[in-house]
């Protein structure tokens, strides 16, 4: 029998084809880091529901979820329904509109955080306006933020993500940023006691890549209440995690309230879009009428060409008023909480020290973690060291079950969701591709 590689080089014909032609184009035929592969990725000609099919026409269960944009799968008819309206009524007016102020109110309606709200183009532009903000507020300088925690790609956050210094960062910023160990309050004090100059911590508030390295509830208070007790502003990044854990995001959720919150993905229904919720003294520093209440003759700048743009902001009003039902919410969490359970029983029969974790309607792999014998439900990812979660585990396998699973048409990350358009058809069908590429691996001698 081919190797799976041999198999996956050869059912790809056709996106090989592209991805040579892409590699003379696009640095490693890429336009986002996200879509490396080895040795060449796959195309998609179009999306439906919980599905999309290659340019070959074969169909795959998509977990990718719009990288956790897609709460509701693709295409949902009420997003579709609003969009369309509103293109044909124009995409950019260069003015406001009473969209944005609908879009705002449902945002302050969900979000605890919310007194006042900016409006930005994605999540990094909403992480980059929030730290400035912070800056701003406090007068001091420095960001302290945690290993394996991903708030885009701009200079002050990016370092760090994946333990390593990211090249083409002024030494000026390096100094600026402060990386703490995840989870470690007592690290964070430290950090705080000692240098007067951090301006605020930065977190996703369910973990690193919204739960690869896990974050309880208890360090969000214990951080919420040391940020308060130093004159610290707090930011949760709820870019994955607003509106998709629950209405309110992970702050309604654990009942921790930061100063500020920033937010993109769901709020703009899956298409560009993001927003700096919070404190009004905060958001309040970009506003030239209260700046010169205050006597002030600088505010802090903000501009943005389609920042609240009228199309995603029709396509944000539509999810949000379905979000708030919380149903999608549930649903999402009670379909990932099934596939984990069932791809763990697969480990355990054949005996692979590998896990699924994960909590809400997130999916993570820790494939090949080199404790024989542990089973999934004994594993604790909280009791673990944070860089071999961080890590994932073999690359090698890694590699091999993605290849296997898209031949089974499966097309599932190492940190993936489900979305309210999977059915259990898909996850039973999700278990299925699992096993027949767990016995491929053995059959290559891999496992």
């Amino acid at each position: 029998m081919p190797s799976i590689l041999s198999q996956y080089e050869q059912a790809f014909l056709k996106d090989r084809e592209l991805a040579q032609k892409a590699n003379s184009i696009f640095p490693d035929g890429i336009t986002s880091d996200g879509r490396y592969t080895e040795p060449f990725p796959i195309y998609i000609s179009h999306s439906q529901g919980g599905k999309k099919w290659g340019i070959n026409g074969k169909e795959f269960i998509d977990y990718w979820g719009g990288n956790g944009a897609l709460l509701l799968g693709h295409n949902p008819p009420e997003i579709v329904e609003a969009v369309t309206a509103q293109v044909q009524q124009g995409t950019h007016y260069s003015a406001c509109h009473p969209l944005e102020i609908q879009w705002a109110e449902l945002i302050q309606s969900l979000i605890p955080s919310a007194e006042k709200v900016r409006f930005t183009n994605s999540g990094t532009e909403a992480n980059l306006l929030a730290i400035r903000l912070a800056r701003a507020y406090t007068g001091k300088h420095k960001v302290l933020r945690f290993f394996g925690h991903y708030h885009g790609w701009q200079d002050s956050v990016i370092l760090g993500a994946d333990g390593a210094i990211e090249p083409g960062i002024p030494q000026s910023v390096l100094d600026a940023t402060i990386l703490c160990p995840p989870n470690d309050i007592e690290a964070v004090e430290k950090c705080l006691h000692t240098d007067p100059d951090i301006a605020c911590v930065i977190l996703e508030p369910t973990g690193a890549c919204s739960g690869v390295i896990p974050t309880n509830g208890e360090f969000l208070s214990q951080l919420r209440e040391i940020t308060q007790e130093y004159g610290v502003v707090l930011i949760f990044d709820e870019i994955i995690t607003g509106f998709r854990i629950s209405p309110g995001g992970a702050q309604t959720y654990y009942q921790v309230i930061p100063d500020l919150t920033t937010l993109a993905k769901i709020v703009a229904g899956g298409l560009p879009g993001g927003a700096v919720v919070g404190k009004k003294e905060i958001l309040n520093l970009i506003s030239r009428k209260e700046q010169e209440k205050q006597g002030r003759t600088t505010k802090v700048s903000h501009l943005g060409t389609f920042s609240a743009n009228p199309l995603s902001a029709a396509a944000g009003i539509a999810m949000l008023k379905i979000v708030k039902t919380g149903k999608p919410q549930a649903q999402v969490n009670q379909l990932a909480q099934e596939l984990r359970r069932g791809l763990n029983a697969i480990i355990d029969e054949h005996r692979l020290d590998w896990v699924v974790y994960g909590e809400f309607s997130c999916i993570k792999f820790l494939i090949g973690h080199g404790i024989p014998g542990l089973k999934t439900a004994d594993f604790n990812p909280y009791q673990w060291d944070y860089r071999q979660l961080s890590s994932r585990g073999n690359p090698q396998l890694r590699q091999n079950l993605r290849w296997g699973l898209l031949l089974n048409g499966v097309d599932i990350s190492l940190s993936s969701v489900t979305m309210a358009a999977h059915s259990t058809a898909d996850i039973q069908q999700t278990m299925a591709a699992f096993a027949q590429t767990v016995d491929w691996m053995k059959a290559d001698g891999l496992i």
